[in-house]
């Protein structure tokens, strides 16, 4: 076995507990990756750390995947960090294991610290950042001092408040800490990003015909795609209070225009979250009907589907338009572990009427979902 596998191996063992001296031991740690969203299979694991008859290269986004579960960017940072001096190989472990300490006894602002510190080392920013808006913004007194100090730190505005986007903020805690902490030193975009999640996070508490829509030229100055995205769910949202005639010309203009972007956009995160949230739009507004004869449109959710980037958030919609226009297709759905700064609010579209009546509260008065909205899918 290459010593950088050696590497690899004595890495994901002291990560996750778990001996991989046999089969059974990759067995188990197929099991720990998918918890978190990662799907290798164990006969792929037991060739890469040769317990199997034949072995074979393991392919790069393999070594990548395995990688960014002990907080690297990818497997050639990995490599390049284990081939420095011992002194050097054990400063990234450290970081993490410090940080997760800090977590577990609560000292956030030592946390935070250490959050920053460990992004500036290569660490992938997804996996920690839900670890830490989980103790955050669940708190019933959120630390101010913790999420100030992130707030001021270009890492963390980045690599926190825009990365790990609470869509459920089932306490309003990240809401509040947007407009407190990350508001007042924000770039013009990030100004829009606020403007816009508030927005849709208004227009779902209100009843039907209240939604705010946004201008095209409006549109054309979000400067990037996921912002270009969210103002394109908004005027779906809009739709709700509209008459049906106007339905349906309006629902067309829109997926041309959530379809330009979505060629537009650079990789396949953007495309996802392009037409996933165009998805949720259609879905809240029940008008997933007009989009039978957009067949680039359908086939650019099929292929959404069918890409290893797992980020259901975005999938849930799209499977759910593809279920009402008869285009069914299989998904998988993971523990909610593994999106958890949208699991309810996605969620919403796996259930039927029945389900969603009995929830009814809990979606009205936690996640702010107007019954109006809340009931537009079927």
């Amino acid at each position: 076995m290459k010593e950088e596998f050696v590497f690899l191996k004595e890495e994901l063992q002291k990560r996750t507990g778990i001996a991989l001296d046999s089969v059974l031991g990759c067995k188990r740690l197929d099991s720990w990756l998918k918890l978190r969203g990662v799907y290798i299979s164990y006969s792929t694991l037991s060739r890469l750390f040769s317990l199997a008859t034949i072995n074979t290269s393991p392919r790069e986004r393999t070594l990548d995947e395995l990688a960014s579960v002990l907080g690297f960017s990818n497997f050639k940072d990995f490599s390049q960090l284990h081939s420095a001096k011992e002194s050097e190989t054990i400063v990234p472990f450290d970081l993490q294991f410090s940080f997760e300490r800090a977590l577990a006894d609560r000292k956030l602002f030592k946390a935070s610290s250490l959050y920053i510190e460990m992004i500036e080392n290569s660490f992938t920013a997804n996996i920690f950042a839900k670890d830490l808006a989980s103790v955050l913004f669940n708190s019933s007194t959120p630390n101010k001092k913790a999420l100030s100090h992130l707030a001021n730190s270009e890492i963390g505005r980045e690599s926190f408040f825009l990365t790990f986007i609470d869509e459920d903020d089932l306490t309003g805690n990240y809401r509040k800490a947007l407009n407190e902490y990350f508001l007042p030193n924000a770039s013009i975009s990030e100004k829009q990003f606020v403007q816009l999640y508030s927005l849709r996070k208004d227009t779902l508490r209100l009843e039907q015909g209240k939604a705010k829509g946004i201008s095209t030229s409006e549109l054309e100055s979000f400067q990037n795609v996921h912002l270009k995205s969210r103002a394109l769910e908004m005027n779906l949202l809009k739709l709700k209070g509209t008459r049906l005639a106007q339905h349906q010309e309006a629902v067309i203009k829109i997926a041309d225009k959530a379809y330009q972007i979505f060629c537009e956009s650079k990789n396949r995160s953007e495309e996802l979250a392009v037409i996933g949230r165009f998805a949720r739009g259609v879905l809240y507004s029940g008008v997933s009907n007009y989009l039978i004869e957009h067949k680039k449109l359908i086939t650019a959710m099929q292929s959404l589907l069918n890409q290893p980037v797992e980020d259901f958030e975005f999938k849930i919609p799209i499977y759910a338009v593809l279920n009402q226009l008869n285009k069914s297709t299989d998904l998988i759905i993971p523990q909610s572990s593994t999106w958890p700064n949208a699991y309810y609010s996605s969620s919403v579209f796996l259930l039927n009427n029945e389900q969603r009546k009995r929830h009814e509260m809990f979606f009205q008065s936690k996640l702010g979902i107007h019954k109006s909205f809340l009931y537009a899918y079927e």
